[in-house]
């Protein structure tokens, strides 16, 4: 049996085409480092110096290449460590078409929607340490009632912390499929506080999932929570 935690925050290569260029004869795989010393230039000119020390062949359109210029790479890399370093800044990623190929292109925008999900996780796990001490009072508190303790049952609950640390307006999401159980949570929850207030920037509500996994089935979670 395992408490999930989480805040529910309210917001609300067809192919080439025109000239292609060809920079050395063929790529060796190696994962080990070689030394490059290829300083910032017109893009053109640095990668056929980087195929010259990489022995990687690279593919792309002039057009793409031109006006652009390399960044510095200097030191030990594994040759895609350093294209990707040679490319930083000019806008450009590569793909692999063949084993020993490589193509330029464009690189893609950042998906506006993941970079703002992972903001939003980031932003989530500043208030790790207080979610980690509801949960464990949570489950602390279920375990000391017979008609409540943790078993072969999820439910999901949602609340609110007071600046006093108490829980506020609890709500069962869904029936654990036992009306009897379902009115103990909920009794055992509007009677539960906390040392600990919430961070004032905080969002609420808390929402948090009960539920048992395969991997804690062979467990006694009271057990484990009588421990702490």
């Amino acid at each position: 049996m395992v408490l999930t935690a989480g805040i529910a925050v309210r917001d609300g290569t067809a192919g080439l085409h025109g000239l292609l260029r060809l920079t050395s004869s063929a790529r060796a795989e190696t994962a080990r480092g070689i030394s490059f010393d290829i300083p910032s230039q017109p893009l053109v000119a640095a990668l056929d110096a980087y195929g010259a020390s990489s022995r990687t062949q690279v593919l792309y359109e002039a057009a793409l290449a031109a006006g652009r210029r390399s960044s510095t790479i200097k030191g030990l890399y594994t040759p895609d460590a350093a294209l990707r370093q040679l490319l930083a800044g000019t806008g450009l990623d590569f793909d692999y078409t063949a084993e020993h190929a490589i193509t330029l292109v464009p690189a893609k925008a950042p998906d506006p929607r993941a970079r703002a999900e992972a903001e939003r996780h980031q932003y989530i796990a500043r208030f790790d340490h207080f979610l980690g001490g509801v949960q464990a009072g949570i489950i602390a508190a279920l375990c000391r009632y017979p008609e409540a303790r943790p078993g072969d049952f999820e439910v999901a609950m949602r609340f609110w912390v007071t600046g006093a640390g108490a829980i506020a307006n609890p709500v069962l999401l869904a029936s654990t499929g036992t009306p009897t159980r379902d009115r103990a949570i909920a009794s055992i929850l509007s009677r539960l506080s906390f040392s600990e207030p919430p961070p004032p920037e905080m969002p609420q509500p808390i929402t948090m999932m009960l539920t048992n996994k395969a991997s804690s089935r062979d467990r006694d979670i009271c057990a484990d929570a009588g421990k702490g």
